[in-house]
Formats: structure tokens, C-alpha cells, sequence
């Protein structure tokens, strides 16, 4: 099935295409640019920071104009003001519009999905007016805290959730930040970030018309990691929880969804530098402890924020579209 690609000289264009590269179902068709690079190849305008090649069906390939794709699906990884008016624009041509940007998140006809969490979320692309549809993943630690706490919400009463993220740097694209300012440095906000992961959260694990009922605090921090966002959530709970109770639910839920959680149960995990590998769309879990208040637990989740938090999201979400709609 052919797919376009919105953005896709960015880091997370890249990742849409060498984790398109060997798909069994979908594969790069068209990719698509601004003025400048139409008609150039893909090779001669991309600095490509994958450490696999740039496959060669794409190096090759010459940048479209939007009002060239004939793709079925576009995949978007473009910036949030650019895509407010190109996706909407490319769905009421009638090509259904996966997007990574944060533009459309909280629409209300506008599915934000986890394939795990929430594919009845997607019941919801029937209010939208336009023949092509949209549907968009959430915000690279979203998606980590969204998974840790998808187990514990399925099974508890929680009143609050904590969480305090450590983001890696390729988060903020490229060139990204200065070195001066990020090395040997850790930068206490990124703004806007703290607004995003409370409310996407709640709408993720809300039903399609309310969101969830808990509160949260959220704190951000960039710190000099190239890959992989650290979310340390602390629970509260309206009832006593054990450690037991809450290792035996991870597991279960691992054993259910092998390709979203891998378990730690050393005291030093998980960690993005020996932890992840290139294509990793699972959330790691671990640290799992209960606080001086039984009511209370901390775990720290951990992800690829280029592949399940942003790249590999959208794909996944790609893959449970396509299933929806019985092409």
C-alpha cells in the first residue's frame, strides 16, 4: 500500500522511512517538500542520520508538491504550523492523514491513539466532514507515561499521577539545541511540553467524549541523551497497592502485548544507551516501588522517542487505520 511522507527530511520523516523500508503492507511512494526542493532528489537535499542507508527507492525518489500526492495515506511528521493547513487540506482531497504533529491532538472529532490503549478511539473519524481522514499519535512522553499508567488505570482507582520527564535531545529535532546549552546541562522546561502531556493523557485514557478524571503534575526536563525520554510517574492511588500487586500486572500485561512493554527488575533500569535499539517501540518499565504511603507507587518508564514516540507511533496507528477501515 502506498504511503507519501509530510516532513520527511526531519528526524522523524527519516524514521517513518527506514522503519517503512521492509514493511510488510506499506511502503514509500511519494515523499513531499516545500518549494525549494521540488523536482530534487531525495538523496541530494537529505543529511541523513539513520544509521542504516537511505533505502534506495528513496534516494532516488523526486520531492512532490502536496497538490501531487495520489498516495491513499500521507504520514506527516511536519512542523505544527505547517500542518495546520496541509492536513486538512490533504483530507478534504480524500487521503487519510496520520500525523505526528500536535496540531490536531485535542480536537475533539480527532482521534489521538495508542493501539493499545484506545482503538475504539477511532469510532470518532466518522464526525469528521472530510472524505479523507485524520488521526494523530501523541507527544513523545505522553506516550511513555500513557503506557506506564494504561495497566494501573485498567485496574485501580487513581486520584493523582506525578511525573517528571528527562527528554533526550533529538526531541527537539534538528539542528536542535546548541550545545552550549544542553552539554554537561540539564534544562528544567520546554514550553508547552507540561500542558501537552497533561491534557493528551487524560484523552488518551478518557472515553471518546470525556476525558480521564484524575489530576497530574507534570515537570519537564532536556538533558544530553541523544535518544530516549525517561518519565518518572509517581501514583496515587485511593487504596493500598504492594509491589506485588502492581509487578504481577505489568507482567500480564507484557505477556499480552509483547511488542509495547519490556519489564526491568534490576535497580539500574531501564536506560536508553543499553536499553534501546534503533527500531524499539516498547515502553521499558521499571523501579517499581511503593512509597512511605501504600497508597502511593513510582516506576520510571522509558522509551524511543523517535520510534514509539513519534515515527514508530504513527505507523502502528497507520497499520490499526488501515485494519478500521477493511482495505
Amino acid at each position: 500500500m502506498p504511503v507519501a511522507i509530510l516532513g520527511s527530511t526531519g528526524v522523524v520523516g527519516q524514521k517513518m522511512i527506514a522503519m517503512l523500508s521492509d514493511h510488510p503492507h506499506f511502503y514509500v511512494a511519494e515523499i513531499v517538500a516545500s518549494d525549494k526542493n521540488l523536482n530534487k532528489s531525495y538523496g541530494e537535499v537529505s543529511t541523513w542520520f539513520e544509521r542504516t542507508k537511505i533505502p534506495s527507492s528513496v534516494f532516488q525518489m523526486r520531492f512532490k508538491s502536496t497538490s501531487e500526492i495520489t498516495s491513499p495515506y500521507a504520514l506527516s511528521a511536519l512542523p505544527s504550523e505547517v500542518a495546520a493547513e496541509i492536513e486538512p487540506n490533504l483530507a478534504s482531497k480524500g487521503i487519510h492523514v496520520i500525523s505526528n504533529a500536535s496540531t490536531f491532538r485535542m480536537n475533539k472529532y480527532v482521534p489521538l491513539l495508542i493501539p493499545e490503549i484506545n482503538p475504539s478511539h477511532l469510532e470518532i473519524v466518522a464526525q469528521q466532514k472530510t472524505t479523507g481522514k485524520m488521526v494523530t499519535n501523541p507527544n513523545c512522553s505522553t506516550v511513555f507515561l500513557a503506557m506506564a499508567i494504561f495497566p494501573l488505570y485498567a485496574t485501580y482507582k487513581i486520584k493523582h499521577i506525578t511525573a517528571v520527564t528527562l527528554q533526550a535531545i533529538s526531541g527537539a529535532g534538528y539542528p536542535g539545541l546548541p550545545s552550549l546549552d544542553i552539554l554537561g546541562d540539564c534544562i528544567p522546561n520546554i514550553l508547552g511540553e507540561e500542558e501537552k502531556i497533561q491534557n493528551e493523557v487524560k484523552k488518551i485514557l478518557g472515553s471518546t467524549s470525556l476525558p480521564a478524571t484524575f489530576t497530574t503534575t507534570v515537570n519537564v526536563n532536556r538533558i544530553p541523551v541523544k535518544h530516549g525520554h525517561t518519565v518518572i510517574a509517581n501514583v496515587h492511588f485511593t487504596e493500598n497497592i504492594s509491589k506485588q500487586e502492581i509487578e504481577k500486572l505489568f507482567i500480564t500485561y507484557a505477556e499480552k502485548f509483547p511488542q509495547a512493554y519490556q519489564l526491568h527488575f534490576d535497580n539500574f533500569s531501564p536506560r536508553p544507551t543499553r536499553d534501546l535499539t534503533d527500531f524499539d517501540n516498547r515502553t521499558h518499565i521499571g523501579r517499581i516501588r511503593v512509597s512511605e504511603d501504600p497508597r502511593q507507587i513510582s516506576l520510571v518508564a522509558m522509551g524511543h522517542n523517535l520510534v514509539r514516540g513519534a515515527a514508530g507511533a504513527a505507523i502502528l496507528n497507520l497499520e490499526l487505520f488501515h485494519k478500521y477501515l477493511g482495505k
